[in-house]
């Protein structure tokens, strides 16, 4: 049986480690996308060496490296793309700047738009394919205090391109993840944000972990996802 193949971005997070754990369970090959990386990630690829190739890029690279990213041959093989990428730049909207609007769209929007145009075509060539995005429960809120950058550009993939759609009928689903408050370590480049209060707002009073984001994810971008499509759907405990 041929198994088939995830691309995820962001793979070396906390939630993207999970994301990868558990398509490997469920017999897909992975190819990972990381910049700086960390020791749980290069240890879960070094242990799944012939089922994981992890790929090191840096979206802040100019637009034409970006193109040329998408068009490598590994890439254009993915019968699953998951957009993980979350890059944060800690600034108040009172003080922001327009280099702090374009460092957070680049990183976090532009790939996976301009992937979805590409590998989208491909997938329905193919007669299957899921396209998910990892955004923010921030979104419904505005943004948060000190990082409204960075839930701007995770509202932008709550745009679904009306070509997208010509997909569905193809078997090719593209949704978005509303994540919401995770216990996870990009909180810590927010040093000033209380978690306790935070999972205080919470519905359910506690912050989700990550096999429970990952599992969801996981549902809709698979076979087991067998009618969902262009929806944003929120995992945030009762917000």
């Amino acid at each position: 049986m041929i198994k088939k193949k995830l691309l995820i971005l962001g793979g070396s997070s906390d939630i993207g480690i999970e994301i990868i754990k558990i398509y490997l369970k469920n017999n897909f090959s992975v190819l990972a996308q990381y910049n700086k990386g960390n020791r749980n990630f290069f240890s879960l690829v070094n242990e799944n060496s012939k089922c994981v190739k992890k790929i090191k890029f840096d979206f802040s690279s100019n637009n034409q490296k970006i193109e040329n990213f998408f068009k490598k041959k590994d890439v254009l093989k993915s019968d699953v793309f998951i957009n993980a990428l979350g890059a944060i730049f800690e600034t108040n909207y009172e003080n922001i700047k327009l280099k702090d609007f374009e460092k957070s769209i680049k990183i976090n929007s532009y790939p996976s738009l301009y992937a979805t145009s590409i590998l989208g075509r491909k997938m329905a060539k193919k007669k299957w394919g899921r396209i998910v995005n990892l955004g923010s429960i921030g979104v419904k809120f505005g943004g948060g205090e000190r990082n409204f950058p960075y839930s701007l550009s995770k509202f932008i993939l709550e745009f679904f391109p009306s070509h997208s759609k010509k997909w569905v009928k193809q078997n090719v689903f593209v949704n978005t993840i509303r994540v919401g408050a995770t216990n996870t370590k990009l909180h810590k480049k927010l040093p000033k944000k209380n978690l306790k209060k935070r999972a205080e707002l919470i519905p359910i009073k506690r912050m989700a972990n990550t096999q429970e984001i990952a599992k969801f994810i996981f549902f809709i971008g698979s076979n087991k996802n067998t009618y969902i499509s262009h929806q944003v759907i929120p995992i945030s405990g009762g917000e």
